[in-house]
């Protein structure tokens, strides 16, 4: 039995012409469809269009005073009765949405109630705070 012996590393050569045949013909391919891409040479003025924003929800405000009095509807409401007044707002209007206006000198935990009630009816809140 024969055994074939490998040529020595000096009599291999790798032909790269192929390769170059190959990215040049891409290259062409793509200076052609560049061309295609271009917008035309005319400008155009386009009306100005604004889409339809949606209705914003109805909102439940609440206001925490500095001396942790609790407002709904311009009037003070007792922290008891907070829970009543936003669960008779809420079937007034199921879609709203709360807002609590703290002042900065009203304690967060009367706050803080006041928004863990509104987690509790089931209407989205956010907090505020005013200066």
């Amino acid at each position: 039995m024969a055994r074939r012996t490998l040529p020595d590393a000096e009599d291999i050569e790798l032909d790269m012409t192929p390769m170059l045949d190959v990215v040049f013909i891409l290259l062409i391919f793509f200076i052609v469809t560049a061309v295609f891409v271009k917008e035309p040479g005319v400008d155009v003025n386009k009306p100005l269009w604004t889409p339809e924003l949606p209705a914003e929800k109805p909102s439940i405000m609440v206001a925490v005073a500095s001396d942790d009095q609790i407002w709904i509807n311009k009037k003070i409401v007792p922290k008891a009765g907070v829970k009543a007044a936003l669960e008779t707002m809420k079937s007034e209007n199921p879609k709203a949405e709360g807002v609590i206006q703290g002042d900065q000198l009203a304690k967060i935990g009367t706050v803080l109630d006041v928004q863990d009630i509104f987690i509790s009816v089931g209407i989205p809140v956010k907090v505020s705070v005013e200066n």
